[in-house]
């Protein structure tokens, strides 16, 4: 499924490049790369391909690009940033994605072990996604603004997932660990004023996992998590002023060990 929702990104990436103010593709193979991208403006779009052939199907699979560090920094509105990853010799590497401005885009899509992906975006209606699949892995999020979504898909074991959404307007965070995900832990934190929604799902044989999720501040607090799989520990604070609306629900589909804690003030 990654791969897939990583096609369609791509082909999105190239065919709006076509329309965008600035353009820049970074495509590069070797161990211990590192490379700097700095955009500021509007309608931008940067395309960072570490180790995949992004352009030449010949060159999947062949590449190494282990302990490399990708680092994009963005400061405009309307733009979109896209650090990719993936097959294999990808180990040890750190990307980040830094974006100041609105209606922005950014994406780190990356497998392997011993990588930390992380996106930082300041201002109002952005957007971030983060695919990752391998061990022992750092996934991080960090949105301040107004109506912002964080996204995190993984196939990752023994991995940390980190969301932290701070602002006004609404806050979204949707967090899939797919099959066999095990030992993986998530913490998610909303505060600010506006509404606040956490969707966590855990599917079959994820086990062990580990969640943090603290909503707080005014507006409507909302966490829905299902869990089709064993041995989770689920600690839940919602918290805040006037006017708050909780919702909290479970699902475990059988022979669960479980243990869960929930505060709502």
């Amino acid at each position: 499924m990654v791969r897939a929702i990583t096609l369609l990104l791509l082909i999105s990436l190239h065919s709006i490049q076509a329309f965008a103010d600035n353009t820049v593709v970074v495509q590069t193979k070797g161990s211990g790369s590192s490379i700097t991208v700095q955009q500021v403006g509007s309608g931008n779009v940067t395309g960072v391909y570490c180790g995949l052939g992004s352009f030449d199907s010949s060159l999947v699979n062949t590449h190494n690009c282990d302990n490399a560090t990708i680092g994009v920094s963005i400061d405009g509105s309307s733009n979109i940033a896209y650090a990719q990853s993936v097959w294999s010799n990808h180990d040890s590497q750190v990307w980040s994605i830094t974006v100041d401005g609105n209606d922005n885009y950014a994406v780190i899509d990356m497998d392997q072990d011993d990588n930390t992906a992380s996106i930082i975006q300041n201002g109002n209606d952005n957007d971030a996604l983060i695919l990752g699949s391998g061990n022992n892995n750092v996934y991080k999020i960090e949105q301040t603004g107004d109506d912002m979504y964080a996204k995190f898909q993984t196939f990752a074991d023994n991995s940390d997932i980190w969301s932290t959404q701070e602002g006004t307007g609404n806050h979204n965070v949707f967090v899939f660990n797919s099959n066999q995900a095990d030992n993986n832990s998530t913490r998610v934190i909303q505060k600010g004023s506006g509404n606040k929604d956490a969707d966590i799902f855990w599917y079959n044989d994820a086990d062990n996992g580990q969640v943090v999720l603290t909503q707080q501040g005014n507006g409507s607090h909302s966490a829905n998590m299902k869990f089709y799989t064993d041995d989770y520990n689920v600690n839940v604070i919602q918290r805040g002023v006037n006017n708050q609306a909780y919702s909290v629900t479970f699902d475990c589909s059988a022979n669960c060990t479980k243990t869960i804690s929930i505060t709502q003030e």
